[in-house]
């Protein structure tokens, strides 16, 4: 009888037993805090890709000024100068230039020959003028029109081909008449930026010649190295201009492939990762069987221990993260690898542009850390005092066992009264 007794105490303290166990349940839930570990993305899908199109026009070249039609306007009086100085004797000149050569108007009239001389020398000295103050603002423009310092390698590049023939002042006609249409030697040797060439990104084009050379005797098919993440470069710099952006920048007078693209950061890619793998565990759980990325220990410990939906999202979104991050690592790995192809390196704005994406793929990295503990600190820390301070509660109060009429339990109870 005394086992009754037990069994009934044991029943009294069961209802007690089974909440503990459910706030034990909420208390983990709460901990590690259910769905997604960073909050959604403000924009999953890439952003569109911007040109400048024609109403961009800040392609200052000087090699578009002509001498002669300089001088032919300063004769003719469409423009000021020589019209200031000979006045009414300009008329007589313009049909002169038109018609005389120069040494028979020497001989038949020396004072018209002194007029147009004086007339090509103002010419070309305003001529002079106008190109020193356009070379002038444009070494200005250097410092605030993005890619100006790619058309001045590219003009530099195109002197270092002029003057090969020789010729000073052939090798500036062809020089300023190039007006960094062949664009600037790139990656591989190849001329980029110019007239009919692919323009220039730098931190595009840096990671595709760095993951070729991470690449370099690694299997794609068994999915080594790089392979894990990306099947090819151009999927990696696909990849790449969609979390951080992208700019192109063209040396010449065409500008038509000059564009800029924003990019939507990490937290897209953690989203997409996410709804995958949340996908792949749900399967794996209802098989009861371990897939890629979640082990048959795992499996089992969550369909034993019943675990809800927001912490399936949960451990979904923790390794979607963990993902992402290596992703970027990677291609961090790969912007630092091409930053020193060859010719690459010897452009210091390219350089420059490189180390800036990598800069935005770690402060990209130090965003989704900061975020995720953030929301696990504060998020939890709430919820987990209530609970906390509920079983404390709950288990102050001890169940009291009600006394009972029954003569029997009350014999069974005290035995003694019956020898008595």
């Amino acid at each position: 009888m005394k086992r009754c007794a037990l069994a009934l105490a044991l029943t009294s303290a069961l209802p007690f037993t089974i909440n503990q166990a459910q706030a034990n349940t909420d208390v983990l839930h709460y901990a590690i805090g259910g769905g997604p570990v960073i909050s959604l993305p403000a924009r999953e899908a890439r952003i569109e890709t911007r040109t400048l199109g024609i109403g961009w026009d800040m392609n200052l070249q000087c090699g578009l000024l002509d001498p002669k039609v300089t001088i032919k306007n300063q004769l003719n009086g469409i423009t000021d100068g020589f019209q200031d100085m000979m006045g009414d004797m300009l008329s007589n000149a313009t049909s002169a230039v038109a018609s005389l050569p120069g040494y028979f108007i020497q001989k038949r009239d020396p004072g018209l020959y002194d007029m147009l001389t004086n007339g090509v020398l103002q010419g070309k000295f305003d001529f002079d003028d106008g190109q020193t103050s356009c070379e002038n603002i444009t070494e200005e423009m250097g410092g605030v029109i993005q890619g100006s310092d790619y058309n001045l390698a590219a003009r530099a590049q195109a002197w270092t081909q002029a003057v090969k023939t020789g010729d000073a002042v052939k090798a500036k006609s062809t020089a300023m008449k190039d007006m960094g249409d062949s664009g600037i030697t790139w990656v591989g040797g190849k001329s980029h930026g110019g007239r009919n060439q692919p323009p220039l990104d730098a931190p595009k084009d840096a990671a595709i010649v760095g993951f070729d050379m991470l690449a370099n005797n690694q299997d794609a098919k068994n999915k080594e190295g790089i392979y894990r993440y990306w099947d090819s470069p151009k999927e990696m710099s696909s990849w790449l201009t969609n979390v951080i952006g992208t700019r192109t920048t063209q040396t010449g007078m065409d500008k038509s492939k000059t564009s800029a693209t924003a990019g939507v950061g990490l937290s897209a890619e953690v989203t997409e990762q996410t709804n995958i793998l949340e996908k792949e565990l749900r399967l794996a759980i209802a098989e009861n069987k371990e897939s890629e990325h979640f082990p048959q220990l795992l499996i089992e410990a969550m369909s034993d221990s019943q675990v809800d939906d927001a912490n399936i999202t949960r451990i979904a979104s923790e390794l979607a993260i963990s993902h992402s991050m290596e992703k970027a690592l990677h291609a961090r790995r790969a912007l630092l690898t091409g930053k020193y192809e060859v010719n690459l390196a010897q452009h210091q704005l390219a350089q420059d542009e490189i180390n800036q994406a990598v800069g935005l793929i770690e402060k990209e990295i130090d965003l989704l850390k900061f975020e995720a503990e953030t929301r696990q600190v504060i998020g939890s820390r709430t919820a987990v005092n209530v609970v906390g301070h509920y079983q404390r509660v709950r288990a102050s109060q001890q169940p009291i066992t009600p006394e009972t009429d029954s003569v029997f339990l009350q014999q069974q109870l005290n035995p003694t009264q019956d020898n008595q």
